[in-house]
C-alpha cells in the first residue's frame, strides 16, 4: 500500500545504513594521509545532507499523517469506529541536535589541530565519535516515529478486536436463540404428538365406555326377561 511504502521510505532515511552513506564523504576525507585538505568542506556538506534528509523525513511524516487522518475518518464513517490519528512526531529538536554535534566537533578540524588530524589514529577516533553521536540522534528519531506508527496501529487493532468480540457475542446469541427455538419446536412437536395420542386414547376409552354401558344394560335386561 501507499502508506506502507511511505513508511518504509521514512525509516530508510533514518536508518544507520543511510547515515553511513551520508557520512561517507567525510569519512574518506578523514582517511586521507597527511594534512586533511578539504575536510572542513566535506564536514559542512555532510551536515547539509543530514538536514536535507531530516527535512525529507518530515515531508514523508506529513504525507503519512494526512493519509492516516483520511483513512481513520473513512473507517469511522463506514464502520462506526472512533479512531483518532495520533499526533505526528515533532522532529524539530533533532535539527538542534545536529547543530550541536556539528559545532562541537568543528573545533577538531581547525588549523590548530591540523597536525593532530594528520595522525590516522586521531582521525579515526574523530570519525567514530562523530558517527556514534549521530547514530544516537537517528535512533531517537526512529524511536519517536515507531511510537507514532504503533500508536495508530494499536488503536485500529484494539477497535477491530472489540468489533470482532461484539460480532462473536452476537453470533453466539443468535446461535443460542436458534438452538432454543429448535428445542421449543421439538417440544411443541412432542406435545402435539402426545395430544394426538391423547385424542386416540380418549376415542378408544369412549368406545370402551360405550361398550361397557351396552354390556351392563344387556346384563341387567336378561334377568328381567327370564
Amino acid at each position: 500500500s501507499v502508506h506502507l511504502r511511505l513508511l518504509k521510505d521514512l525509516f530508510a532515511l533514518m536508518s544507520t545504513t543511510h547515515l553511513k552513506v551520508e557520512v561517507n564523504e567525510l569519512a574518506r576525507a578523514l582517511r586521507q594521509p597527511g594534512i586533511k585538505l578539504g575536510v572542513r568542506r566535506a564536514y559542512a556538506h555532510t551536515f547539509e545532507r543530514l538536514r536535507a534528509g531530516l527535512a525529507q523525513t518530515e515531508r514523508l511524516r506529513d504525507e503519512i499523517q494526512a493519509m492516516l487522518e483520511g483513512s481513520f475518518k473513512s473507517l469511522n464513517a463506514e464502520y462506526g469506529f472512533s479512531l483518532q490519528a495520533p499526533p505526528a512526531p515533532v522532529l524539530t529538536r533533532f535539527y538542534r541536535d545536529l547543530d550541536q554535534i556539528e559545532k562541537s566537533h568543528l573545533q577538531y578540524l581547525s588549523l590548530g589541530n591540523a597536525l593532530r588530524l594528520a595522525q590516522p589514529e586521531f582521525a579515526e577516533r574523530l570519525a567514530r565519535a562523530l558517527m556514534s553521536r549521530l547514530r544516537v540522534v537517528y535512533e531517537a528519531a526512529v524511536a519517536e516515529v515507531e511510537v507514532w506508527n504503533k500508536s495508530a496501529a494499536a488503536q485500529l487493532d484494539a477497535q477491530l478486536r472489540e468489533r470482532r468480540r461484539n460480532f462473536t457475542r452476537r453470533i453466539e446469541a443468535v446461535s443460542r436463540i436458534q438452538h432454543a427455538a429448535g428445542g421449543l419446536d421439538e417440544r411443541i412437536r412432542e406435545l402435539q404428538a402426545q395430544q394426538s395420542e391423547l385424542h386416540l386414547l380418549e376415542a378408544r376409552l369412549g368406545e370402551l365406555t360405550d361398550r361397557l354401558v351396552e354390556d351392563t344394560a344387556s346384563a341387567e335386561a336378561e334377568p328381567l326377561a327370564a
